[in-house]
Parts: C-alpha cells; sequence; structure tokens
C-alpha cells in the first residue's frame, strides 16, 4: 500500500488530504500556487493556507507521521 494512503486512513478524521493529478489540466492552478512541478511531491497546508512542510521522493511513513502529529499538537 502507497504510504500516503496508510497516512490518509490514519489521520483522515483529523486532515484533510486532497490527492492532485498531474494528467489532469483542470489542475494546473493549484499546482502552480503549491509549486508542484513533477510526480511524487508532497506539500502540507495548514489550516491558514500557508504551505507548513513540503516533502519529495519516497516518504517515510512513521517520519510523515511523527511530523503530522506535532503539527497537530500545535
Amino acid at each position: 500500500m502507497p504510504v500516503v494512503n496508510g497516512l490518509q486512513e490514519t489521520f483522515s478524521d483529523r486532515i484533510e488530504f486532497v490527492l492532485l493529478d498531474l494528467d489532469d489540466d483542470r489542475q494546473d492552478g493549484i499546482r502552480r500556487e503549491l509549486g508542484i512541478t513533477a510526480q511524487a511531491q508532497y506539500v502540507l497546508v495548514g489550516a491558514d493556507g500557508e504551505i507548513v512542510q513540503k516533502w519529495f521522493g519516497v516518504l517515510d511513513q512513521a517520519r510523515v507521521s511523527a511530523e503530522l502529529e506535532t503539527l497537530l499538537q500545535t
């Protein structure tokens, strides 16, 4: 199972996950706004709309999970 799916299962009651499709031209605006230019890019956006963290490449589920827990506690 891809890491992001595991994170979604764990945090879906507290974090909204939005998955973007690079092949969907209708999502070009949000991808540009977030600075996403290729696959395997992940962006954590806070409730205020500001980018909190970016990840590139293969995600380490334990590390990202710990960062999400920390963010949720602040």
